[in-house]
């Protein structure tokens, strides 16, 4: 069963809500010169801070400075929302039919993957994952240079929207636009 945020707030606690936020504090004077905050934010269920106080001005002062600080924290997010969309927008703009994207990922190793837009709207591509060939070899093949082959189409092709960081495919790996160069890849039998 979970708690609610009425199992955590004391009976005889006074709510103070902020005007500018969902922030709430409960206050109380406790017998023997305590004062006690108990601040919530969002709709999370547990409090985020539970204080005493030698004073009731102290902890008074706390409160506004927590109610101030999650003012400044939900600004902060906007803000970061507001870029990422506009990156997002700004990157939309970017791709077009017929680009190649590429993606490096890996852990302990290097892996290259190439992929052509086929399609596009407004937000999304349809792209699809194209051939790449080897270019060079280094040390004594422990990785190697690859390029793309332009319309050597592998697989299906498949939807992704354009976001403010490029395509991302996977929990582990994005495609971006594709600068021209070549790229260095774990070598065939070097990885894990």
């Amino acid at each position: 069963m979970a708690m609610t945020r009425e199992f955590y707030i004391r009976k005889n606690a006074k709510e103070i809500k902020d005007v500018n936020t969902d922030a709430v504090a409960y206050v109380e004077d406790l017998e023997g010169g305590k004062f006690t905050a108990m601040v919530f934010a969002g709709k999370r269920s547990k409090y985020d801070k539970y204080y005493g106080f030698k004073t009731a001005e102290r902890r008074d002062e706390y409160v506004k400075e927590y109610f101030e600080d999650i003012a400044a924290s939900y600004e902060s997010k906007k803000k970061y929302a507001e870029k990422k969309k506009a990156m997002a927008t700004e990157n939309q703009e970017k791709y077009k039919v017929g680009d190649i994207l590429v993606s490096s990922w890996g852990y302990d190793q290097t892996n290259i993957d190439y992929y052509q837009v086929i399609e596009k709207t407004a937000k999304m591509v349809t792209i699809q994952k194209i051939a790449s060939e080897s270019v060079e070899i280094h040390c004594g093949g422990a990785y190697e240079s690859v390029m793309p082959t332009k319309d050597n189409f592998i697989g299906k092709p498949f939807k992704k929207k354009i976001g403010a960081y490029g395509i991302r495919l996977t929990s582990y790996s994005r495609a971006n636009l594709w600068d021209g160069r070549a790229m260095h890849e774990t070598g065939l039998g070097w990885g894990h």
